[in-house]
């Protein structure tokens, strides 16, 4: 498949420069037409047949299979869940952590992660990481920790800013259980879960998956009491028992239709797309927020301000996202074009 062909897949990059992923992917062809077929299966069909709760599970456990394969650990090891906050809530109430606990995570998390950790009970000690450098991130995680720390909370890729964060170091050094939320890492960059204790998965983010899908990667199961519990609970096994979403077949259809339709060479082009398009930011005369050789987030500030060029961005179908420090975010995908980069300068400058 050329980038010609895969940009084909998605009918929406006909007409827009598609540059937030980092929000929602964008869907496919092939994506929609699974999820409506077995939208068409249950209008017709209904969905109290065994085959169609059989189907299902078949559908799940080839879903857990493909995720587990891209975050390179093993697949009875995941469940399915509606997003990465639901993820980290399952992970952090799971923990039991009291007001005598301590969590460690730093200060340019999503709200996905940092409301769960808020409502723990527990103390959260929060650590400086924007814009450091990784030695200095992990001296200055490992500083925060001390023997009341239950459980150290980061993101693999910060939202504000497309920084990469070093989760591997960061769990050897501290020697502390680490929660990774991997909203903005799974499908965008290389990822080895492995490294971690949990690790979130979205799926209609980088994926290109549908809405309310997502995964968590737990490495010892039996470390979790969930304090919210589903079917699964009295019936599955393992990391299986700690899920509480319930997804459509048709959900699990498209989520899986969309992974395995990425080309092999996704992530690759998208670190190519992220770099000129970093480089015609700056040539462009605007300030950018990111430092190179990071993931595929772009956060930089216009001329005028972001509610200006936002505006111009609507007005030409150029789709990025603002930050509440005041940038404006791009999100390359292996889909964005040169002529995508075109057309964000042109609107934002």
């Amino acid at each position: 498949m050329t980038p010609a062909e895969a940009r084909a897949l998605f009918p929406v990059l006909d007409r827009c420069a598609y540059l937030n992923a980092g929000t929602t992917g964008p869907l496919s062809r092939a994506t929609h037409r699974a999820m409506a077929g077995w939208h068409e299966r249950a209008l017709l069909d209904g969905r109290g047949r065994q085959a169609y709760f059989t189907e299902g599970g078949e559908l799940r456990g080839r879903v857990l299979e493909r995720l587990a394969g891209l975050l390179s650990v093993p697949a009875d090891r995941m469940l399915m869940t509606g997003s990465t906050t639901e993820g980290c809530n399952l992970v952090i109430t799971g923990l039991r952590l009291r007001l005598e606990d301590e969590v460690v995570t730093t200060d340019a998390e999503h709200p996905g992660l940092e409301q769960p950790l808020r409502a723990s009970g527990a103390t959260v000690r929060v650590v400086p990481v924007l814009g450091r450098t990784a030695d200095e991130v992990v001296e200055a995680v490992s500083a925060a920790v001390t023997p009341r720390t239950r459980l150290v909370a980061v993101s693999h890729v910060l939202y504000l800013n497309g920084q990469v964060l070093p989760v591997a170091e960061i769990r050897r050094t501290t020697g502390v259980p680490l929660l990774v939320d991997g909203a903005q890492s799974v499908g965008a960059i290389p990822v080895d879960a492995g490294v971690a204790d949990f690790y979130t998965v979205s799926g209609q983010k980088w994926l290109c998956g549908p809405q309310l899908t997502g995964a968590l990667y737990v490495a010892d199961p039996e470390r979790l009491r969930p304090q919210v519990a589903g079917f699964q609970a009295g019936y599955g096994e393992g990391a299986a028992r700690l899920q509480i979403s319930h997804h459509d077949p048709s959900a699990l259809a498209g989520l899986l239709t969309a992974i395995e339709e990425r080309p092999a060479w996704a992530l690759s082009r998208a670190a190519e797309m992220t770099g000129r398009c970093r480089d015609v930011l700056l040539a462009a005369g605007l300030e950018v927020h990111t430092p190179p050789g990071q993931a595929t987030l772009l956060a930089f500030s216009g001329h005028d301000g972001p509610n200006a060029a936002l505006a111009r961005c609507l007005e030409r179908d150029v789709i990025i996202r603002p930050l509440p420090t005041g940038w404006l975010r791009a999100s390359c995908g292996w889909w964005t074009t040169d002529e995508d980069l075109v057309r964000l300068v042109n609107a934002v400058r």
